[in-house]
C-alpha cells in the first residue's frame, strides 16, 4: 500500500511537470485590430483645359485664351489659391470632312492641352472651387477636365498609434480566451503586422495588399496585428 501511495504521488508530480512543460512550449495566437476616423488635410486638384484645330498655331492661340479665362476665374474666386501650370502638351488628330460632292476627306489636326494643379490644406474651399470652376468653364465652351484627390499627411505618426491600439486589442482578446480556458498568458513570442486599410468612412471594402483611398474627405484607417503569446 505504501508503495502504491508513493507511486501515485510520484505519478501526479510527473504529470504536473508534464503539463507545465507542455504549457511552456505552447502559445496562443490572436488577431487584434484598431480603427479610427480621420479627415483628409490635403487636397490635390488636377485638371486641364484644351483646344483643337486643324492648325497647330490656331489651337495654341485658342488654348492660351482658355487658360487665361481659367486663371482669371481662379484669381477672382480662389481666395489666394495658387494655380500651378505645367508645360503645354500636344497630340496629332485626324478630322473627317465631307466635300460638296459627298466624298469624305481626312485632314490632319491638333489637340493641345494645358495641365493645371492646385495643392492646398483648404480642403472644403478647394472642393467647392473645383465644382464652380468646372461649371464656369463648360458654360463658356471651354473643354475642361479635373479630378480631386484627398490625402492625410500625418500617417507616419498615426501608424504607430494604430499599431499600439491593435496590439492592446490582441492582448485583451488573448486574456479573455486564456481566462475561459483556465490558463494565463505570458510574454509575446512573435507578432505579424497586417497591411493598413485606409477606406472611405463606413466602407466595408478592404484589399489584401492594403487600401489607400484618395476619393473621400472622411476616411477610416484600420490596422491589424497577429500576436502569439506564451501560455503559463
Amino acid at each position: 500500500m505504501l508503495g502504491l501511495a508513493a507511486a501515485i504521488v510520484i505519478g501526479a508530480f510527473l504529470a504536473s511537470n508534464a503539463i507545465k512543460e507542455s504549457r511552456a512550449d505552447s502559445d496562443i495566437t490572436v488577431t487584434g485590430s484598431a480603427r479610427k476616423a480621420i479627415r483628409s488635410d490635403l487636397v490635390q486638384w488636377k485638371g486641364s483645359v484644351s483646344a483643337e484645330s486643324s492648325s497647330l498655331q490656331t489651337a495654341v492661340a485658342e488654348l492660351k485664351k482658355n487658360t487665361e479665362r481659367l486663371k482669371q476665374f481662379i484669381a477672382a474666386n480662389g481666395n489666394g489659391v495658387k494655380l500651378e501650370l505645367a508645360p503645354i502638351s500636344s497630340e496629332p488628330l485626324t478630322y473627317e470632312r465631307t466635300n460638296t460632292d459627298g466624298s469624305k476627306q481626312t485632314i490632319p489636326g491638333w489637340r493641345v492641352r494645358q495641365r493645371v494643379e492646385v495643392s492646398s490644406d483648404q480642403v472644403d474651399a478647394v472642393t467647392a472651387l473645383a465644382g464652380k470652376t468646372a461649371e464656369n468653364m463648360l458654360a463658356n465652351g471651354v473643354p475642361f477636365e479635373a479630378e480631386l484627390s484627398y490625402l492625410y499627411t500625418k500617417l507616419a505618426d498615426l501608424r504607430i498609434e494604430m499599431l499600439e491600439a491593435a496590439t492592446a486589442d490582441a492582448k485583451n482578446r488573448a486574456l479573455t480566451i486564456a481566462k475561459g480556458a483556465g490558463v494565463s498568458i505570458g510574454a509575446p513570442r512573435n507578432a505579424r503586422v497586417g497591411v493598413f486599410q485606409i477606406t472611405p468612412k463606413n466602407s466595408p471594402g478592404v484589399d489584401d495588399y492594403g487600401a489607400f483611398d484618395t476619393t473621400s474627405i472622411e476616411k477610416e484607417i484600420t490596422s491589424v496585428v497577429s500576436v502569439a503569446f506564451a501560455l503559463n
